[in-house]
């Protein structure tokens, strides 16, 4: 018995360790992403896809916070979320998370639908990806709630915390130095694709934003572009 509750007790700790990580992780993205001269600037002409990392970057950072509530609600030396005492609260922890990947699915579709209609092939590919690690949390979101055993949970959990840190890593993938981006009046913003040997591990698909004279010279897919005065 002792055995088993210092086993919980190791687990509830690496979650723990993990939630802090992806906190930081969030927190950092948010720091880095925050240009001057870009996003919700008069001289944009158009915000995407930087309004739309601003949002994941809260979702994401939200859900981190969800994760900790639910791994607190969560009875790992009992029955997860099925013990009586932790029912109602894994319930409803698990919901909010549920709603929030929800959120997020929901901008990376559209953003995978924004560059179809720009015929920006790249654009589709990050964004679908980034749409199709969501939805596999959600999916272990869904799992950990009906996790009817301690073992059945705490697996779940694994599951579930490795989706999370896959899709903060994808997020940071399509965004990575956007924040950075100081581009000159007419030029346009652009994520170059990263050569495939350059990806760091658990990253599907990468890019660096940076900025190009000219539409076509992009190669990987376009943000905004910075109007002249």
């Amino acid at each position: 018995m002792g055995t088993g509750r210092h086993k919980a007790e190791t687990s509830m700790m690496d979650s723990k360790c993990l939630m802090a990580w992806l906190t930081v992780a969030a927190l950092s993205t948010t720091l880095v992403a925050a240009p001057k001269c870009i996003p919700d600037s008069p001289k944009a002409s158009n915000g995407e896809p930087f309004r739309s990392f601003r949002m994941l970057d809260a979702k994401l950072t939200l859900l981190a916070h969800q994760r900790e509530a639910l791994n607190a609600a969560f009875n790992p030396v009992q029955t997860g979320c099925r013990s009586q005492a932790a029912n109602s609260e894994c319930r409803t922890t698990s919901g909010d998370m549920d709603a929030t990947v929800a959120g997020i699915v929901l901008v990376a579709r559209e953003l995978e639908r924004l560059y179809q209609g720009r015929h920006q092939p790249f654009g589709v590919q990050m964004f679908r990806a980034l749409r199709i690690r969501a939805e596999e949390v959600q999916r272990g979101v869904s799992a950990v709630a009906k996790a009817q055993t301690r073992s059945e949970a705490e697996s779940a959990g694994k599951r579930l915390d490795e989706g999370i840190v896959s899709l903060v890593v994808q997020f940071q993938a399509a965004s990575g130095g956007y924040g950075a981006v100081r581009c000159s009046p007419g030029a346009w913003t652009c994520c170059e694709p990263k050569r495939s040997k350059d990806l760091l591990q658990s990253e599907q698909v990468a890019c660096m934003w940076g900025c190009v004279r000219t539409a076509p010279t992009c190669t990987g897919f376009l943000g905004p572009r910075i109007r002249r005065p």
